[in-house]
């Protein structure tokens, strides 16, 4: 009898013993589903910063020491279907360009009318399902891993998977970031990486690579062409580039993204005889970083704090 009731209390004393310790064990990160979440007739608005250095593919490569381009983009939710996914259009409220320290006079009313009726159709996963409107930009200069015409995309980084997600898993799409019929898409691999916590904002932050071969003729400014009575080039574009994007899963949005991508642009005239040597490729290498416009003011509030 003694024996038993020993045995009895032991067992009690070790079944405490192991509660203890599951209490005090760090809780293992669960899956979780991340989703765009779109309000019919909501807007929200980023900053757009790029840095770029190397060779400026206008004009047939024109050296440059630095590009910088700052945007205020303005993404707004014209609709939402009964699946989810909704219609998006876009608004370039402030554009301004510098080469080498000088301002570029570029025309933010014919960008601006050049994208007021493009209208994409995103999935809640940020899959582009529709693509219409919209017109050719007035001007080109790349945003290496965006095309011009492409805009929204800077503000829907990522495309997640339907099912859920467990932090460190990969997984891998392609996007076509081209209105070019016919284009490769991009590769693209991205990982949950963790959670923390930007200015009193929950964020999930994840890694991302992205990989993007291309080639269309285009005409004297890079824009595309089929007129072959213009002076018609080939060009080839190859783009790659590594990023970190923080999403909010709470309120299904972008809060932040840096993209480090590395451009290079070859090109060969198609209608007129060969130079003598090639035009020497394009190179750039490029900082890009978009920021919900809230939280830069949180965090120019952190700072003066």
């Amino acid at each position: 009898m003694k024996k038993c009731f020993a045995l009895t209390v032991l067992m009690a004393f070790f079944g405490v013993c192991m509660a203890s310790l599951a209490q005090q064990a760090p809780n293992e990160p669960s899956a979780q589903s991340f989703r765009y979440r779109f309000a019919p007739n909501s807007q929200s608005k980023y900053r757009v910063n790029a840095q770029m250095t190397g060779t400026l593919p206008l004009f047939g490569g024109l050296p440059v020491e630095k590009v910088t381009l700052d945007m205020t983009l303005v993404l707004k939710v014209r609709q939402v279907r009964a699946d989810g996914s909704a219609e998006l259009n876009i608004d370039v409220e402030a554009f301004k360009a510098e080469m080498d320290g000088q301002l570029l006079p570029l025309p933010l009313d014919r960008l601006r009318a050049s994208v007021r009726d493009l209208v994409y159709v995103v999935s809640p996963q940020g899959e582009v399902l529709e693509r219409k409107g919209g017109s050719l930009m007035p001007f080109t200069i790349p945003i290496p891993g965006v095309e011009a015409s492409q805009l929204p995309l800077l503000l829907l980084q990522l495309v997640f998977p339907k099912d859920v997600l467990l932090p460190e898993r990969e997984w891998s799409y392609v996007r076509q970031m081209s209105a070019v019929p016919g284009e490769q898409p991009a590769q693209f691999t991205a990982r949950w990486a963790r959670d923390e916590v930007v200015n009193n904002l929950s964020a999930s932050v994840f890694h991302q690579t992205m990989r993007w071969s291309r080639s269309f003729k285009a005409d004297i400014f890079d824009l595309p062409t089929t007129d072959e009575s213009l002076i018609v080039k080939q060009i080839t574009q190859q783009i790659v580039g590594e990023s970190q994007v923080l999403f909010s899963r709470l309120e299904g949005q972008l809060l932040k993204s840096v993209l480090k991508a590395q451009y290079e642009q070859q090109t060969r005239l198609l209608n007129q005889p060969e130079p003598a040597s090639s035009p020497a490729p394009a190179r750039l290498t490029a900082t890009v970083q978009v920021t919900r416009e809230d939280l830069l003011a949180r965090e120019a509030q952190t700072q003066q704090n």
